[in-house]
C-alpha cells in the first residue's frame, strides 16, 4: 500500500521518513517537484557527511550538486525496503570514493577552522589576541589535530569512522551504506577509534 500526501494539522500525518519515501516514489516518476523537496531537506545533511570525509568545503559543494544528479538518474533503482536516507549515503559514499580514486589517494589539505587561525601554520605557537580567548584558540588547534587525524585513516575505516561517530549511523545502516556485513564495520570502527587515539597521543608526545 503506497503512502499518500497528508495536510500538516492532520494528527496522522506522514513522519519525515515516510515523506521521503513517498516523495522519492513521485521523483522516480518524473516529479521534478518532489525531488525538490528531498533536495532542499537533504542537501545540508548531504554536504556535511561530504566534508567530513573530504574536510574541504569547496569540494564538499561540488560534490552535493553531484550526488543530487547521480540520486536524480539512479532514483529508478529505489526500493521503498530501504530508508531513503541510507539510499542516499550509499550515493554520496560511492562519489567519494570516486573522487579518491581519480585523486590516486593522494594525502589530502585538511582545512584550518574559520575565523582567526587562517593562513597561520601554528596557530597553538602565537600568542592569542585580545578578542581571542586562549582556551578557545586551543580548542580550535585541537580540533584540527583530529581533522587531521581523520583525514590520515585509509579510506575504508574513515567512511566508517565518519558515518559511525560524526554521522551517527547505527551500525547496520553503516554495513548498509557501505556494502559489508556488521561484524566488518564493528572491526573497523575498532581499528580506526585505534589509529586515531595512537596518532594523537603521538602528536602530543611531539609536542612535549
Amino acid at each position: 500500500m503506497g503512502l499518500v500526501p497528508a495536510k500538516a494539522s492532520d494528527p496522522m500525518a506522514n513522519t519525515p521518513e515516510e515523506e521521503d519515501i513517498l516523495w522519492m516514489q513521485q521523483a522516480r516518476a518524473g516529479d521534478m517537484e518532489a525531488f525538490a523537496r528531498l533536495l532542499a531537506r537533504h542537501r545540508r545533511r548531504v554536504q556535511n557527511f561530504l566534508y567530513r570525509l573530504f574536510w574541504d568545503r569547496e569540494k564538499a559543494e561540488d560534490g552535493t550538486q553531484e550526488v543530487f544528479v547521480r540520486l536524480w538518474m539512479a532514483r529508478t533503482r529505489y526500493q521503498e525496503r530501504a530508508r531513503f536516507t541510507t539510499f542516499l549515503y550509499q550515493i554520496a559514499h560511492n562519489y567519494w570514493i570516486d573522487e579518491r580514486r581519480k585523486a590516486g589517494a593522494r594525502p589530502q589539505e585538511v582545512e584550518l577552522p574559520s575565523g582567526a587561525d587562517e593562513g597561520l601554520s601554528n596557530p597553538a605557537l602565537l600568542a592569542p589576541a585580545t578578542t581571542e580567548p586562549q582556551q578557545c584558540l586551543f580548542q580550535r588547534y585541537r580540533q584540527r589535530r583530529i581533522r587531521e587525524a581523520i583525514a590520515g585513516l585509509p579510506d575504508r575505516y574513515r567512511a566508517v569512522f565518519v558515518l559511525g561517530h560524526l554521522e551517527e549511523r547505527r551500525t547496520a545502516e553503516i554495513a548498509a551504506i557501505l556494502g559489508i556485513p556488521q561484524g566488518t564495520v564493528k572491526s573497523r570502527m575498532y581499528a580506526a577509534v585505534r589509529m586515531l587515539r595512537a596518532r594523537l597521543i603521538a602528536d602530543e608526545e611531539d609536542e612535549r
